[in-house]
């Protein structure tokens, strides 16, 4: 069973909680999600499932898009309405006005420092560990970057509220975010509610709670509910090999371009990939047509290095299709 799912996570579990409840529903113990998002936090999880879990690497840094609601006036330890309120302060003053001529200030890249309780290393131990037994840290600046940040509405008074919608690279942390502003504007705030939209090419409005799931398995097979691996990997370019070719795959053999089913558009799309990459190996995914269900399987990744001017050598970075794959 491999495959990758678009989950609701709902406000309370931990990502980690959403995997252990998929690796049960699915009796599967190869489940990883694609990204944290925090307890009090809604929306989309991405998750991997079997041998789908090795290509996690490649979507690890998709950007995101949240819908966030910050209440001002308010500072906790957590940046967040879970955890223990430290400071308050009346921003009855405080206009939307005030709010926009900030926002800009964090547009672009910039330097962020994750919350203390958070799931970031340092020196080895997660910080939400060490600030839960009252260790107190320097935590590194990190670089992320807001490609937008924008108020919805906001609601004036003692403890102002305002909705906004966040789009973000990988590694950002709206709750940072919530901070940042409140000591720009001088009155403290934090985050009330989070609802994670759009995790690169999985999308909130195709997303399904582990309830539908469950409940799903009962009477069809879990693969309607996989995401086409073609909108997954959207950022790689796809080539297909030919069914017979498979078993090459598998055993790691060297693959000709007579293995593939369109080895003229094959040769023409890694060239051209090779081209524009930024990366000095660039990556193509491999499928194949699965005759037992008609459906695109991901066979392996390969990639790609230049031998000269005009010719490449492919090379085996993940070898997915498993014995029982093949037929």
């Amino acid at each position: 069973m491999n495959g990758f799912l678009n989950i609701v996570k709902t406000k309370g579990p931990t990502s980690h909680d959403v995997v252990l409840e998929i690796r049960r529903i699915l009796d599967e113990k190869k489940v990883g999600h694609l990204g944290t998002l925090d307890p009090m936090a809604r929306g989309v999880l991405p998750v991997a499932v079997g041998n789908y879990t090795r290509l996690s690497e490649y979507l690890m840094n998709e950007d995101k898009e949240y819908l966030a609601e910050f209440m001002f006036g308010i500072t906790t330890d957590t940046g967040d309405m879970d955890g223990q309120v430290l400071a308050m302060q009346d921003c009855s003053d405080v206009t939307a006005s005030d709010v926009k001529r900030q926002l800009s200030k964090f547009l672009g890249k910039i330097k962020q420092v994750p919350p203390n309780f958070s799931a970031v290393h340092v020196d080895g131990r997660r910080l939400h560990n060490l600030a839960r037994k009252g260790i107190t840290v320097d935590v590194p600046s990190r670089d992320v970057e807001i490609h937008s940040f924008e108020i919805l509405h906001f609601s004036p008074g003692v403890c102002g509220q305002g909705i906004f919608s966040i789009h973000v690279g990988s590694g950002t942390y709206v709750r940072s975010l919530a901070r940042d502003l409140g000591e720009e504007l001088g009155c403290g705030c934090t985050v009330s509610y989070l609802l994670r939209t759009r995790v690169g090419n999985f999308h909130l409005k195709d997303a399904v709670l582990t309830d539908t799931l469950k409940r799903g398995l009962s009477y069809e097979s879990v693969d309607r509910f996989f995401v086409d691996p073609k909108d997954a990997l959207w950022r790689f370019p796809f080539v297909e090999i030919r069914p017979e070719s498979v078993e090459l795959v598998r055993h790691g053999a060297p693959l000709e371009v007579t293995d593939f089913v369109d080895p003229e558009g094959t040769l023409e799309l890694m060239r051209k990939s090779m081209q524009e990459s930024e990366d000095e190996r660039p990556i193509v995914i491999c499928t194949y047509e699965d005759p037992s269900s008609n459906a695109y399987k991901i066979a392996c990744v390969l990639s790609l290095d230049w031998i000269d001017k005009l010719s490449f050598r492919m090379k085996y970075e993940k070898v997915l299709v498993q014995g029982s794959d093949v037929r």
